[in-house]
């Protein structure tokens, strides 16, 4: 938990408010694996096939599904809904997970972000992250090959 957010596993309960949030393009143009549109079908995937257990958390609010984080394999990855946009809540949730990730270990952790996506960056940059390297990325929604930033965060430099 977090001061306004709790962090639980994603249920088949949130099947419709998934869809909707991550649905919207607003969204899905800015990830790499979601695609657009995005259905019920890809939302039962995701919770049988990517989400992991203990490592993929809904974020919630007061109005209910906020967006998704998870740390997977040392990578932090998060969207959150249109409705939940400019809140802080990515920032928040984020230092909450990063937080407990770096309470049971040393192991540094990496992210990244799509050139353009001002958002992103500056929530990873208030987490600590630096830039370690651009490549191109694929981006499912967009059908498109697109500059991207890789980040990396040491627990030394854990904001």
């Amino acid at each position: 938990r977090t001061a306004r957010l709790g962090l639980r596993p994603v249920t088949a309960e949130d099947e419709t408010a998934v869809v909707v949030g991550v649905g919207d393009l607003s969204v899905a143009r800015w990830l790499a694996v979601v695609p657009h549109p995005y259905t019920a079908a890809d939302f039962r995937y995701f919770l049988e096939e990517i989400a992991v257990p203990g490592e993929t958390f809904v974020i919630q609010d007061a109005s209910g599904v906020a967006g998704i984080i998870s740390i997977v394999d040392g990578e932090l990855g998060y969207w959150i809904a249109p409705r939940a946009q400019g809140l802080g809540y990515a920032t928040e949730a984020g230092r909450c997970l990063v937080n407990a990730h770096f309470a049971g270990s040393v192991a540094p952790l990496t992210s990244g972000y799509f050139e353009g996506n001002t958002r992103s960056a500056n929530v990873l940059g208030k987490l600590g992250f630096v830039e370690t390297g651009r490549d191109i990325k694929r981006c499912r929604a967009r059908g498109a090959d697109l500059p991207h930033v890789t980040v990396g965060l040491q627990r030394t430099k854990f904001v």
